[in-house]
């Protein structure tokens, strides 16, 4: 019999090895449970989460066209989503191309917060899937998903590891999976080639366009990166093959970091005349949960019990991933403004060859400050930082500047003898004198857990750590730590 091998066959043979090359991660989960892991602080380019001060860097960028300063951009994002607390945005996701009428397309309200280290999620809004429209309110937490049934008419809560359905894989096709990773946007930032493509104005702000492009695949993303907080505001992967041509974008409005999100953002409560059929995981080993309490009986939304608020969202895996491997989140970290503990002893070598002991900054205050050449965020509190420690020369206040996970001892020294500010040209060199810096600080960061950098200490004439504070605001870190060290 000779082979059926019409227009129409081939096409059907074909598709589905099209979409599993085109289709991004999110959507070719979407039968998986959707779970981000617990997000991780700060991490130099190309190295493990720098919550682990000292550990030994991940294998190196693979050979091919990256550029320094594309690249600097590109870890200054993975920084500021790693030190946010929150993230508020709409996210409209649209695809064309030989795609566009296979593949949703959604506009959603998306809020993450982080809580004891793992975000919490929820995603709010509609979507375009096999032509029809469907609504989607997904929230995931407390190691379960949970969301709106409407064509059952009831609220619907699953352990992360047994939920089933299309609503959740339509909620993660309206997130970009790379913001929920261990380290944001690790896999980019290991890319075969990553450069500065252009400067363009996207939702009135100016961002700097990287295109990326993965070892071993055909896809480009570009990213456009807002100068102004390092965040997102827009994404397209593209993918170009003799079978398929395609692009997915993603579009960011009203993005806003570490504002405060309620518990009842992150709640879905069930519409009048709704009922209820949640099951709540009992408990976690190893950050998945292995047990759960029988399915409570579909009942009336307004009946006792129906409110799902005591049953809030989770620690999450990106769409695809195995449940069963998601790691607990880390412990929080220390509140920025405690304090009470004291300075540890410890040795630092400073970059003119003399030791300095912080047992001999007893008698008087001092400022402690954790950063990297490799961390743009600790880039943008330098000037700042050496303008302050220039005020404190006179009352004898010393500023250190303790250096973390550089490659060499003078890494940090020689960065700052020729630093100038980030996005400004043709201005003179900072005066950087004032900074006494200490060029391999990792045993001091391990034993202080610093988490975030930058973070700075300041410490009281007795030792006492007074002021914790992590990341830097241009606004109000220096009049903090002046407050304490030099009222």
């Amino acid at each position: 019999m000779t082979p059926d091998t019409t227009p129409s066959r081939r096409l059907a043979l074909m598709l589905p090895a099209m979409l599993c090359l085109a289709l991004p991660p999110c959507v070719m989960a979407r039968e998986q449970p959707s779970q981000p892991p617990a997000a991780q602080p700060d991490s130099p380019s190309g190295s493990q989460p720098v919550e682990q001060p000292g550990a030994q860097p991940a294998e190196a960028t693979p050979a091919g066209n990256v550029d320094p300063a594309a690249k600097e951009i590109l870890q200054a994002m993975s920084d500021a989503i790693a030190n946010a607390t929150s993230i508020r945005a709409n996210i409209k996701t649209t695809v064309t191309g030989s795609l566009a009428g296979v593949t949703p397309s959604t506009d959603a309200a998306v809020r993450l917060r982080r809580v004891d280290g793992a975000w919490h999620v929820r995603v709010t809004g509609s979507g375009v899937r096999n032509g029809q429209d469907t609504n989607f309110d997904v929230a995931w937490g407390g190691g379960s998903i949970t969301w709106l049934d409407h064509k059952e008419k009831k609220l619907v809560g699953r352990p992360q590891n047994e939920a089933r359905g299309g609503s959740y894989a339509l909620a993660s096709q309206a997130m970009p999976t790379q913001i929920v990773e261990a380290i944001p946007f690790n896999k980019e930032l290991a890319g075969e080639e990553i450069t500065l493509a252009a400067t363009e104005e996207v939702d009135g702000q100016t961002c700097d366009l990287l295109h990326v492009r993965y070892p071993k695949r055909k896809t480009l993303l570009k990213l456009w990166i807002a100068q102004s907080d390092h965040m997102l505001r827009r994404l397209e992967r593209s993918t170009e093959t003799t079978k398929i041509t395609s692009a997915t974008v993603q579009e960011f409005a009203n993005v806003s970091l570490n504002q405060e999100i309620s518990d009842l953002e992150l709640t879905i409560a069930p519409p009048d005349g709704y009922t209820s059929d949640v099951t709540t995981p009992q408990h976690f080993e190893k950050g998945r949960a292995v047990a759960a309490d029988a399915p409570s009986a579909s009942t009336p939304s307004q009946a006792e019990g129906d409110n799902p608020s005591s049953t809030p969202a989770s620690v999450i895996t990106p769409p695809g991933a195995d449940a069963s491997s998601a790691s607990p989140g880390p412990p929080p970290a220390p509140t920025p403004s405690s304090g009470g503990a004291t300075l540890p002893s410890a040795k630092l070598t400073l970059s003119d060859g003399t030791t300095l002991s912080t047992d001999s900054l007893r008698g008087k205050p001092a400022v402690i400050v954790f950063w990297g050449t490799w961390s743009l965020p600790a880039r943008d509190a330098i000037e700042p930082l050496s303008m302050f420690a220039a005020s404190l020369k006179e009352p004898g206040v010393p500023v250190i500047a303790c250096a973390v996970r550089e490659r060499t001892k003078d890494a940090a020294a020689d960065f700052l003898k020729n630093f100038r500010p980030r996005h400004r040209t043709g201005e003179e060199k900072v005066d950087t004198s004032s900074l006494k810096v200490a060029g391999s600080a990792d045993a001091l960061a391990r034993e202080l857990a610093i988490a975030r950098y930058p973070t700075f200490l300041a410490v009281d004439a007795e030792g006492k750590i007074v002021k914790r504070l992590e990341g830097f605001d241009p606004t109000r870190t220096i009049d903090e730590l002046r407050a304490v060290v030099a009222p």
